[in-house]
Parts: structure tokens; sequence; C-alpha cells
């Protein structure tokens, strides 16, 4: 008995371990360690390289909130250690630390601020620090594509579409700033993918996921709040729009009966969203409904920022500063042809054609990448609506295009396995491999391009216009903003003699060589 109790436990404890290998090397688990390395590898490439690029104009300005609102949560925890709980929220206190004169939601701020303090010491940086939430949330939101993407694109689809929206060279860049354009755009997305998994398969766990991930939308910048009207798109044209020659009311009811369910959770999550977002953004509290009135006024009449644009300055302002002609209506998809590149383009435009032509045979997340895509770049059509600084201000309709081009990459494997297994059986034993290299082969070029091209992204245009020199000289198209190109010539700078003065034009800049002095990357001499 004595030694065959050894054995048995011997035996169970091999049971068990190779209970735990199954249950690791199960495909959800699989996934879910994909997701988990594209989140943290994403972030980290990003982080690895912050401090190659230089400040951007409204990055000083988020950094000085996002220290007040760490300011902020340290007092709360000191108020709240000696009992005085509603100290932090006085109205006074509240107006200190979180005014809101950019007039811009929390979460971006809120997540700089708690990445400054957490992982500084980490990172040896304060610039990567205050820049840390951005690249957080930008590798969050390709793991999420990957996620959630995986079933309805294939898991080769999916991983393509990820790998796609990531060698975006311009949204890659952006997830270098703290600014609220990446913030909004990864939110966006998460949100929108949490609420369709909602509607689609609907629990209350869901339900509360998807509040949760818009409210972080609608609480970064106001283009979150688009993810509503698309999801009210999607639930009408889902199933598609059925009417026979019958009686036309009966049938509409019908339809707006079935879409009952759909609608409700639409509403309810919208609603949620709109409770997360004024629970976290504490300058609300004060006054709620006239500080919301004015957080929308601002941005309905924004001061008049201008853009080169196929050659000419716009918007055309009179001597008054009137615009007189504004921005043209195509601004946005003539920038979505120049600044995506090519292959990844191409693969969008074919997937979102397939997808509107197909529209029955479709999944429901290329479904949405189509509405998405248009709904968030339907409001920079109107002559009235601001259009400048590249794609940065309708930047959230981008990944949408790398969830299209995943799923025709998803068709392409399939068939490819297919005909492998059909055909060419005697020349590769393993399809998988040929997938990975048509993706790798696919991709190449966008990758190359996002990695050489940094620290510049922001002035990247694709080969249909000759690359950056041709969207210059050729087409008159504006190749850099916001001066974030200056710390390139800072080196230069500091070899000059002590007291050089410098002209910086435009004027605007010497808010910039202010912000290097005080950060000690530009001799204080130079004036």
């Amino acid at each position: 008995m004595a030694t065959k109790a050894p054995r048995l436990e011997g035996k169970r404890e091999v049971e068990t371990e190779r209970r735990f290998w199954m249950r690791l090397s199960s495909p959800k688990i699989a996934d879910a360690l994909i997701a988990l390395s594209l989140w943290f590898s994403m972030s980290a490439l990003v982080l690895w390289r912050a401090n190659e690029i230089g400040v951007g104009y409204d990055e000083p300005i988020y950094s000085g909130y996002a220290l007040k609102y760490l300011e902020w949560l340290q007092r709360l925890v000191e108020s709240w250690s000696v009992g005085r709980l509603l100290d932090p929220f006085r109205p006074e206190v509240i107006d200190f630390y979180w005014h809101a004169k950019d007039m811009h939601p929390p979460i971006p701020k809120l997540l700089a601020a708690i990445g400054y303090w957490l992982l500084t010491p980490l990172l040896g940086s304060d610039f990567a620090g205050m820049r840390s939430g951005t690249a957080i949330l930008f590798g969050a939101m390709l793991a999420s594509i990957y996620w959630f993407g995986r079933e309805q694109l294939t898991r080769a689809g999916a991983l393509f579409a990820a790998f796609a929206v990531a060698f975006m060279p311009r949204l890659f860049t952006d997830a270098h700033f703290l600014t609220m354009d990446m913030p909004v755009t990864a939110t966006t997305v998460i949100g929108t993918l949490l609420l369709l998994r909602a509607v689609e398969q609907p629990n209350w766990k869901r339900v509360v996921a998807a509040i949760f991930g818009v409210g972080m939308a609608f609480a970064s910048k106001a283009n979150g709040f688009l993810i509503v009207p698309a999801a009210v798109v999607y639930i009408l044209l889902r199933k598609g729009l059925q009417f026979s020659n019958g009686n036309l009311k009966l049938q509409v009811k019908a339809w707006l009966k079935l879409l009952l369910p759909q609608a409700v959770i639409v509403a309810v999550v919208g609603a949620g969203a709109m409770v997360f977002l004024f629970t976290t953004w504490l300058w609300l509290w004060v006054d709620p409904i006239n500080r919301f009135r004015e957080y929308f006024t601002f941005h309905a009449k924004h001061f008049v920022v201008h853009t080169y644009y196929l050659g000419q300055l716009y918007p055309i302002t009179d001597k008054s500063g009137n615009i007189a002609v504004p921005t043209p209506w195509h601004y946005p998809f003539v920038m979505t042809l120049v600044t995506v590149p090519t292959i990844t383009l191409l693969l969008s435009l074919i997937g979102m054609g397939l997808t509107i032509f197909r529209w029955k045979q479709s999944p429901p997340l290329t479904k949405i990448a189509v509405i998405s895509y248009f709904v968030q770049v339907a409001p920079f059509l109107l002559a009235s609506t601001p259009k400048y600084n590249g794609i940065r201000l309708f930047e959230p309709a981008f990944p949408f295009l790398g969830i299209l081009a995943g799923y025709v990459f998803g068709l392409l494997a399939n068939w490819l396995v297919q005909f492998v297994r059909e055909r060419a059986r005697h020349l590769v034993s393993e399809p998988r491999l040929l997938i990975g290299a048509l993706g790798v082969f696919l991709l190449a070029p966008a990758a190359h391009s996002t990695l050489t091209i940094h620290p510049f992204g922001l002035s990247y245009y694709n080969a249909l216009v000759g690359g950056t020199k041709g969207a210059a000289n050729r087409w008159g198209f504006e190749v850099t903003y916001w001066g974030v190109n200056l710390l390139s010539v800072i080196p230069f700078l500091n070899k000059l003699p002590e007291g050089t003065k410098v002209l910086v034009y435009p004027g605007a800049w010497c808010a910039y060589t202010d912000f290097y002095k005080n950060a000690g990357i530009l001799r204080r001499d130079i004036e």
C-alpha cells in the first residue's frame, strides 16, 4: 500500500499537469494570449520610441491638465485617509483642479496622469510616462480588433486586420502623443466592438461592458458620440430591407418590432455611457446642464485653423477673418485615399465593396465597419465643420478600414487553404505557413513605411501621390503640422555659439522653444 500511494499521487500530478497544458493550448486561451501579446508588444514599441518625436502643439496644455488631475488624485487619497470624504468634491476644489479651458473630456488626461505617476520611474522618462496612456490604449485597440474579429474574419484575417491598423503610419505616429485623437480612436473602436457584441449576443454582462467601452469613448472626445448613430444605422440595416408587394404598413410595423430589442440595447448603452461621462468628468458636476452645453457650443464654433490642400490654403477667409470659401467637402475621402498604405487601402476598398454587394452574407463586424467609417467622416463633409491637420480630426474612421482589409485577407486565407488541400497538397505540407508568408508579403510595405518614416509619420503619404515628396511638390498637400519636427533641429541649435539669436517662424513656435528650454533639451542662452 505504501508503494501504491506515491504512484497514485504521481499519476494525479501528471494528469493535473496534462490538463493544465490542454487548457493552455485551447483555442480561446491561445487567442487571449495572442491578443495580450499584441497589446503589450505594440504598447511597448510605442513607449520605447516615445522620446524620438517632438512635442505636439497641444501636448503642453494637456500635460498641464494631467498634472492637475494627478494633484487632485493625491488630494483625494490624503483627504479620505483623514476622514474628509467630501473635501475633494467641493465646487471650488473641482474648478481649481478640473478646469476645462481646453473643452475636452477627461479620460486621455486622466490616463496620462496615472501613467505618469506609475510608469515614469519604470520608463526613466517624464516624456514617455506622460504619453504612456495613449500608447496603452493603442495596444488595447489592436488587441480588441483581433479578439472580436477572430471568429468573423478568421484568426488569420483578424491578425492581419490588427497589423494593418498598427502599420498605418499616421495612426502609429499619433499613438506617441498625449492628445485626444488616438485615445478617442482606440476607445471608439473598442466601444463599437463591445456594443456590436451586446447587440448580436445580448446578456447583461455584455451590455455593462458596452456601457463602459462606449462611455470611455464619450469621455475621450466628441467623436465618440458617433458610435450611437452608427449603431442605429446598423440595427436598421443589419438584415437588409425586405419589403414585398403585400401590406407595406404591416411589414414596416413587423420590421420595427423586430428591431425593438436591439434598439433598447443601444438606448441603454447610450444612456449608461452618458452617465459614465458625467461621473468621470468632475468639471460638469458644478453646473451640469450649462457646462455640457458650453462643451458642445465650443466645438460647434471652433476658431479658424487653415490647412494646405491641393495647392490652396483653406478655408479662404475675407479681411474680417470670416470664412468665404470653406475647405472642400471631399477632404476626408481624398485624405483617406492618399494616407492609407496602398495595399491596405486596396484590400479595404475590396472589403467594403464585398460587404455592400453581399450584405446579407457579410459578417456583422464588416457591416458595422463600413457604417462606422462613413458615420465617422460624415460630419466633416459639411462646410461648417473644420477640416485641418491631416486626418487627425476624423481618425476614428481609419481602424475600420483595417478591419475590412482583414476581412479580405481572411477570405484569401480560406481560399488558399482549400486550394492547397485540393490541388497542391504534394507541394505544400502546411498551408498555414503559406498564409503567414502571404500576410507578411502584403503587410511588409506598410510596416517598412511606418518604421522607416518614424519619427515623421505625420508627413506620410502613400505611393498613389508619389509619397511625401509627390504630395508636397506635385499635388500640393500639407506635409507637416503641430511643429513636432522642431526636435530634429535642436542638436544643430545646441551647437551654435553662445548667445546666438534665432529667428523662429511662425511666431507661435516660440512656445516650443520655451518648452524645450524648460525641459533642458535646448540651451537657455539661445534666444
